[in-house]
């Protein structure tokens, strides 16, 4: 019974891992639903979780992100500002973006679909997320560029 048990899990295993591979780095929210939901089993557990329950941290980590992502932009000359879109990024445990989707809000100016690609994928292959954590972990929320922030002290 235990040996089948294994053998369940190995395949389920496999399985997931199987679509997942299916799956661009970078895609479009919508398309290739199946894919993105095991993607949201591969990496069931939150950004908070990760952060050990620590809101500040989870939030001000995001932040420093989308920061990066505009510091980025402009250092390659890429034109973010006035994008507007719903983002879900999925962490390997190590801190490294493994997939990001994204869908853009219908207030959003609008950009070329490709270009848009072009720059997350290059963004993600040289940004690491400062937190790392026992599994692989997600975060979806809206993102605006450029990144506007202050600080309010209590």
């Amino acid at each position: 019974m235990r040996s089948l048990v294994t053998l369940c899990m190995i395949a389920l295993c496999t399985i997931l891992q199987a679509q997942e591979a299916n799956i661009p780095k970078v895609f479009t929210l919508g398309q290739s639903e199946k894919a993105y939901e095991s993607l949201n089993q591969s990496y069931s557990k939150t950004l908070l979780e990760a952060s050990n329950g620590d809101i500040k941290m989870a939030f001000d980590q995001w932040l420093l992100m989308m920061k990066e992502m505009d510091v980025y932009a402009e250092r390659i000359d890429f034109d973010l500002n006035g994008v507007k879109l719903w983002l879900h990024v999925f962490w390997g445990a190590n801190g490294k973006i493994d997939h990001m989707g994204y869908l853009l809000r219908s207030d959003s100016r609008n950009i070329n679909d490709a270009e848009l690609k072009a720059f997350f994928s290059s963004f993600m292959n040289r940004f690491t997320f400062p937190i790392k954590s026992d599994k692989p972990f997600n975060h979806y929320t809206g993102a605006t560029f450029p990144t506007f922030s202050v600080k309010v002290n209590n």
